[in-house]
């Protein structure tokens, strides 16, 4: 009796227990790694949805904006001698300043970046295939008396009498921002009238682009897609700006008003050609088609959807680019300076 009680496990209950423990275990570890897996994916995918959004939000802002031009009632005009879409990089005063009658100009996709856009070279690294979209208009805040560096400004007169409606210059040239100083031709009707206030001037160019650093071409340069964005400024082009990496693929629809001169789209068309340009100065609205995806994929998941993106687009992912998850956005902006000027011409 004395021996029993001091017995202790037998093998086989060590063994029994052993094994049940490691059934235990082996189940924590899967719920465990099945948890974590599926927290990575909903990060991802909520990664996803906020680029998506943020990318749809940032495009139409700058469209809602196309064509504004401060005080001015009457937005500039495209000169007659000027027949094509303009060159968005250059820095030529004449040529930026006859581009201001375009709020917008657009490029359908293409196998590479259009020649006529010089700055987007290898180093931004044009993807194939996307839209590219140029946006005119001035700063919405800003109202100086001296030019903003390093951009092209505005000085616009509200003076009903004025025979000079703006000054148009680069931010170097300070001395020819003259309306207003109490001096011919003035303020007219008024006699005299404070100088008026000087606003820069944006000309931004939005493409898709092959990688998320500021130079493709670069050494241990990325392959994330991502939305940038590029700055005209009197000095030049600046370096691609990264505005949301994981955005894919990027089109629009041109919203014409050729019927009525309402500012109401009477037909909504892909980016006319460059040579169209009766068609540019009628566009009202954009409406805006953005395909985001995650940022790093997914083993074991298949993408096999087609995505529309407006005007007969699709895109179907393949090979290893079927890994990742994506989702389609869209959005319809209308461009209210010149929109509203119309309607303002017809009776506001």
């Amino acid at each position: 009796m004395r021996n029993a009680r001091r017995a202790g496990f037998t093998i086989v209950e060590l063994m029994v227990a052993l094994a049940i423990g490691s059934v235990l275990l082996l189940a924590l570890a899967a719920m465990f790694i099945g948890t974590s897996q599926s927290r990575n994916e909903l990060d991802k995918s909520s990664r996803q949805i906020e680029g998506g959004r943020y990318a749809v939000q940032v495009l139409s802002d700058e469209i809602r904006h196309a064509g504004y031009f401060g005080a001015l009632t009457n937005a500039p005009t495209l000169p007659g001698s000027v027949t094509t879409l303009p060159n968005p990089c250059s820095t030529t005063l004449a040529t930026v300043q006859n581009s201001l009658g375009l709020p917008v100009q657009g490029y359908a996709g293409g196998a590479s970046a259009p020649a006529s856009v010089t700055c987007l070279n290898a180093a931004a690294g044009y993807k194939a295939n996307t839209g590219i979209i140029v946006v005119r208009r001035a700063d919405t805040a800003i109202a100086a008396a001296a030019p903003t560096s390093p951009y092209f400004n505005i000085q616009t007169s509200g003076c009903a009498g004025d025979a000079i409606k703006y000054v148009f210059d680069s931010y170097a040239n300070a001395g020819n921002f003259t309306l207003h100083t109490n001096t011919a031709p003035g303020c007219l009707p008024l006699v005299s009238a404070p100088t008026a206030l000087i606003t820069p001037v944006y000309v931004r160019i939005f493409y898709i682009s092959t990688c998320s650093q500021s130079d493709c071409t670069a050494a241990g340069a990325d392959t994330v897609p991502t939305l940038k964005r590029i700055d005209l400024r009197a000095t030049g082009t600046s370096t691609p700006v990264s505005i949301i990496d994981g955005i894919e693929n990027m089109q629009f629809e041109y919203g014409l008003d050729t019927a009525s001169n309402d500012g109401t789209p009477d037909s909504y068309v892909a980016a006319p050609a460059e040579t169209a340009i009766s068609s540019w100065t009628n566009v009202m609205a954009v409406r805006v088609y953005v395909l985001a995806r995650n940022v790093d994929n997914t083993p074991g998941y298949t993408d096999v959807k087609t995505y529309a993106l407006g005007s007969g687009i699709t895109f179907t992912p393949s090979g290893s680019e079927t890994q990742y998850r994506r989702h389609a956005y869209s959005s319809l902006v209308r461009l209210n300076n010149p929109s509203g000027r119309r309607e303002c011409s017809t009776g506001c």
